[in-house]
């Protein structure tokens, strides 16, 4: 007997805690459509409909360490009619959601689902949810049929189980037959326990305490049988809280809670809540495509620096009645006065939308009287004449002045509500207008704030884009999914266009662009750097076929330097990638004129790939990234030939700033999201701009130096991206000009990157989730970010889940080392043995007490800085050379580059 209790203890010992672990793992049910999965990510599992979810998405939850499992209805068909192979086998309706009850004994209905499981498995999801397996009950009355229905359902839940890729297999309750089966399922799911969901009446409702009773004690059977059990409740988002108190509640139960809405639409609580950091904003398509807009143009880079996704939607075709509003942070609005009137139930809603969620007028206001005096601000009429500014000077002193017509009447807006507040105004000597409101709904920034159009056809913000959204659209501070940095350092990549390879250079001997950047920059910078052609120029296809022989030589000297990446910049060079657009002026025309050429979109990206990998690639590495060309404003659909090719993409946006001329409406955000494919941009224009367009100042690329330092601080906003086309060798000026900014960019600390590497983060920068644990812990969930800003306000990161943090002129950089990371944070930072940088990607990062184990990918000398040690020896692995950094910093390089690891064991702190 003795040896029996110790050997249940022993037992007891092991379970136990695998119990606990899997019970404070996450889990979502989610049956609505789905364009994103960066609420998803944030669960360990999720639970979805397999039409509305693509084969991409799945991966990408797969990448974050999210299981994904496929909703499969056991008991019930939800189609409005049975397929004919299917017809006959259903006794009834169910009335609550018009679906036919399915009569589980029928071969037919049994081979179906076997079917429909195995396509599941095929496609990738890890599991399936089974639901309805108690649907019989609806038709099964008496003992016998009941009986017989359960033998059934077993039977399929047995095939199902002896699939061959074996399914993780979730149920919903089948409490009759769970101990009939020679297996036990993944979990088992339970609805209703406190609260439920009246579909008919689209109502909320209290569980009756004699149902609570019966569903806890099968749920206990469940729990002694070794078996998670989930609890799924019904609750709105709308009230988080009310959420949140249930899902602890569940929680402290013993049961995975999941608290969501009636038809599981929303992104509930778990043992998480995901944090809404969508922001919406509206512009008006009569002026131009989403990426021509102000919202896209001028919003979204500061939305996307705080950690925020911003989204930019249609006013016109935007359903307004699809949006839920639980999973975005704010709403802006960039539109005229036209475009409110023109659209009537935009106003309406957003009458319903103020005082629920942070909201930002710019431009101009709506004119809808009741919205008007439910924002607390009201027209009192005109003003004309000379107009000055009579308050808040302190938002715009430094910025170029805004300006009031005299020969114009202006709109007087004035605030009508205790709380709404007037911070910029302007009037003449007897009235006055704000043209800046503060409101504890928000905000409103009127014409001709918050950007002015310039006489000489450029645009400036005149007031600090930061300042607005801080003050006037206060979106909570939260870990910022960040592609500017890796490993602690600031990012360097270089990227060359293939534009001008046939060009001869002002160098003795008149040697290509091409040879004179070989020679000069790609032999000498042994840094990563991306290198492109253009078909059309260098090959026999092109305009050039008798000298492409010469041409490609040089090429295959190029692509094969070890520190060069191959990239295609088109085959043909389009100027235009939207031949839907009315585009007036052509100065180069539509393409480089090919004979017998028509633009190919294909051909420009997958033939021009396919043309370098054959005929000009070494074997040892291929082309795998599209530069786009011209104006580089390729729609959805063109990128979705790169993404379905597996080709990476970079090019476009028009962030350029120098001293003198650092105005934010030239910055770019990072990407051009879709749900289809993403186009990330250039960190920074290329030297066209530098040269205005090669009329003037052949060296002065040099200044982009002063791009680099203006967008490093006092907020980093870009990498350091030198990014330049072939034509740059054809000068000895132009060259010095370029060798400045490779001599400056090698003296900073950074991570140099190829372009491809920077791309794959940039990509999945707004596919990263925030969200907090129910005991307060932040968790971010990365699908290929490797660095997160935190935000000065929020402190010092603690914990173990991620490598380090080095601090930054805006925040603490956190280096993650796995795609699921929870932390707290503190006012002060503690002393653990940490990852400060690395010059190189970090691949693994193990701590043990004293000892670390390493891997760090580096396309240069190894460089890395340790905090908490006094020092660290290495004791397998690379040999390192160490050096002391100040208290607690150890500095330990290498010769070597490349993949290198090791094992360090450090005296502590």
């Amino acid at each position: 007997m003795d040896v029996i209790k110790r050997t249940l203890l022993i037992l007891l010992l092991f379970v136990l805690p695998l119990c606990k672990v899997q019970a404070s793992q996450s889990v979502a049910f989610y049956y609505n459509n789905i364009d994103s999965v960066r609420e998803l990510i944030n669960y360990d599992r999720v639970v979805v409909t397999p039409a509305l979810i693509t084969d991409k998405q799945i991966s990408t939850l797969q990448k974050a360490d999210s299981l994904v499992f496929a909703y499969l209805s056991i008991g019930e068909y939800d189609g409005k009619e049975l397929p004919e192979k299917l017809q006959g086998l259903s006794p009834l309706i169910n009335p609550n959601w018009s679906s036919h009850v399915m009569d589980l004994s029928t071969k037919e209905w049994q081979t179906y689902l076997i079917e429909q499981a195995a396509m599941l498995t095929k496609r990738g999801f890890d599991g399936i949810f089974l639901d309805t397996l108690d649907s019989y009950t609806l038709f099964a009355k008496s003992p016998a049929e009941a009986k017989k229905q359960q033998a059934a359902l077993s039977q399929i839940l047995e095939g199902l189980n002896a699939l061959p890729k074996k399914p993780l297999l979730i149920f919903n309750r089948g409490f009759e037959v769970i101990d009939q089966l020679t297996f036990k399922p993944y979990a088992l799911a339970a609805e209703s326990m406190y609260n439920s969901y009246d579909p008919v009446t689209d109502s909320y409702q209290l569980v009756p305490e004699s149902d609570r009773t019966w569903l806890t004690g099968k749920l206990n059977e469940v729990k002694k049988a070794g078996v998670e059990a989930i609890v799924i409740d019904y609750l709105p988002a709308s009230d988080r809280e009310a959420q949140k108190r249930a899902a602890k509640r569940l929680l402290d139960e013993g049961y995975t809670p999941y608290i969501s809405d009636g038809l599981l639409y929303e992104f509930g609580v778990s043992t998480i809540e995901p944090i809404a950091k969508r922001v919406l904003g509206f512009y008006d398509s009569r002026f131009g495509r989403m990426i021509t807009s102000e919202c896209h143009r001028m919003m979204s880079m500061p939305i996307e620096y705080y950690g925020y996704v911003p989204e930019c939607v249609d006013v016109r075709t935007t359903n307004l009645s699809d949006i839920d509003i639980t999973r975005y942070a704010g709403f802006f609005f960039w539109l005229e006065e036209a475009s409110y009137q023109q659209v009537p139930t935009l106003q309406s809603w957003i009458i319903s939308l103020v005082g629920k969620s942070p909201v930002l007028f710019l431009n101009a206001l709506p004119t809808n009287q009741t919205l008007l005096s439910k924002l607390g601000i009201a027209l009192k009429g005109e003003l004309s004449g000379d107009i000055a500014q009579q308050q808040g000077q302190s938002w715009t002193k430094q910025f170029y002045p805004a300006s009031f017509s005299q020969f114009e009447k202006h709109s007087i807006w004035q605030p009508t509500q205790i709380g709404v507040n007037s911070e910029i105004a302007f009037g003449n000597r007897s009235e006055s207008t704000t043209v800046l409101f503060k409101a504890p709904w928000g905000g409103a920034a009127i014409s001709p704030f918050p950007v002015m159009s310039l006489a000489n056809g450029r645009e400036t913000w005149i007031i600090d884009p930061f300042r607005l959204i801080n003050e006037l659209f206060p979106l909570p501070p939260i870990p910022a999914a960040d592609a500017t940095t890796e490993s602690g350092l600031r990012i360097l990549t270089s990227h060359v266009d293939g534009d001008g390879f046939p060009s001869k250079a002002w160098f003795p001997g008149k040697p290509y662009t091409a040879e004179v950047l070989n020679d000069y920059v790609f032999k000498k910078y042994d840094i990563p750097q991306t290198v492109s052609v253009i078909e059309g120029e260098v090959g026999k296809r092109g305009l050039y076929p008798e000298q492409s022989d010469k041409m490609e030589a040089i090429a295959r000297d190029i692509f094969r330097l070890p520190n060069i990446e191959i990239a295609s910049h088109t085959f043909s060079h389009p100027f235009f990638w939207d031949f839907s657009a009315n585009i007036q002026t052509k100065q180069y025309g539509d393409n480089l004129p090919i004979p017998n050429y028509a633009v190919d979109y294909h051909n420009e990206i997958v033939g021009s790939i396919n043309y370098i990998n054959k005929e000009l690639a070494p074997e040892n590495k291929k082309a795998e990234l599209i530069l786009w060309s011209g104006r580089a404003d390729p729609t959805e659909e063109i990128l979705a030939i790169a993404e379905q090719a597996n080709v990476l993409n970079v090019n476009g946006g028009n962030t350029y700033v120098v001293r003198g001329n650092s105005n934010f409406t030239q910055v770019s955000p990072t990407i051009v999201w879709y749900p289809s494919a993403v186009q990330v941009y250039a960190p920074v224009l290329n030297e066209n701009l530098y040269t205005n367009l090669w009329t003037e100042h052949h060296d002065g690329y040099s200044r982009a130096v002063e791009t680099f330092e203006i967008l490093g601080s006092p907020r980093r906003l870009k990498s350091i991206s030198i990014y330049y086309h072939m034509y740059s060798g054809a000068y000895p000026a132009s060259l010095n000009g370029l060798k400045k900014v490779y001599d400056w960019a090698l003296i900073q600390d950074t991570t140099p990157l190829y372009l491809s590497e920077y791309a794959k983060r940039a990509s999945a920068l707004y596919e990263t989730g925030v969200a907090r644990t129910l005991d307060g812990q932040w968790q971010v969930t990365s699908t290929g970010i490797a660095s997160v800003r935190l935000p000065e306000s929020l402190g010092y990161p603690r914990g173990h889940q991620f490598a380090g943090w080095n601090a930054g002129p805006d925040g603490k950089f956190m280096i993650l080392k796995q795609p699921k990371t929870r932390f707290t944070t503190a006012n002060t930072p503690d002393n653990e043995l940490q990852l400060k940088s690395s010059n190189g990607k970090l691949i693994t990062w193990d701590v043990t007490e004293n000892t670390i184990g390493w891997s760090v990918l580096s396309h240069v000398p190894l460089k890395m800085v340790i905090r908490g040690a006094k020092s660290c020896q290495s004791l397998s692995g690379v040999k390192l050379n160490t050096n002391k950094r100040g208290k607690g910093n150890i500095e330990l390089s290498s010769s070597q580059k490349g993949l290198l690891e090791g094992t360090l064991k450090c005296q502590l702190l």
